[in-house]
């Protein structure tokens, strides 16, 4: 049976790759179909769902559990010390385009030239070509 968590086979392509956010210089790298990233730096953690980071900073924001349902995901996400968290959604736009919205919890920021870069509550990732 193939009907593991409502996931259509072109949802699961798409909730597999690297999608970059060109105006805020942050992307993400997740598999949420089968768990299995390697977060750099952190790989004491195991496999993972996948992770945030940023192009002008080493920080990275790890997704420790997501929850596929159709063309929305759930996510669960710490930062890389473990003493921040959040929620957010996902949302496939088409295959090459995904959609972020931050639910609850801490605010989803970078280290940017030693100030805090806070992200926006919706973001939208371009799958990296």
């Amino acid at each position: 049976m193939n009907a593991q968590n409502n996931v259509t086979s072109n949802d699961s392509i798409a909730f597999i790759g690297e999608f970059h956010n060109n105006e805020y210089n942050v992307y993400i790298k997740i598999n949420l179909i089968d768990k299995d990233i390697l977060v750099p730096g952190q790989e004491i953690l195991g496999e993972l769902d996948g992770y945030f980071g940023s192009t002008q900073s080493s920080h990275i924001w790890p997704i420790t559990s997501s929850e596929v349902e159709g063309s929305t995901a759930q996510i669960e996400v710490i930062n890389n010390y473990g003493s921040e968290d959040f929620t957010a959604s996902i949302i496939l736009k088409d295959n090459n385009t995904l959609e972020f919205k931050h639910l609850k919890g801490s605010t989803f920021k970078f280290p940017v030239n030693k100030k805090w870069q806070k992200l926006p509550s919706k973001l939208t990732f371009i799958r990296k070509e």
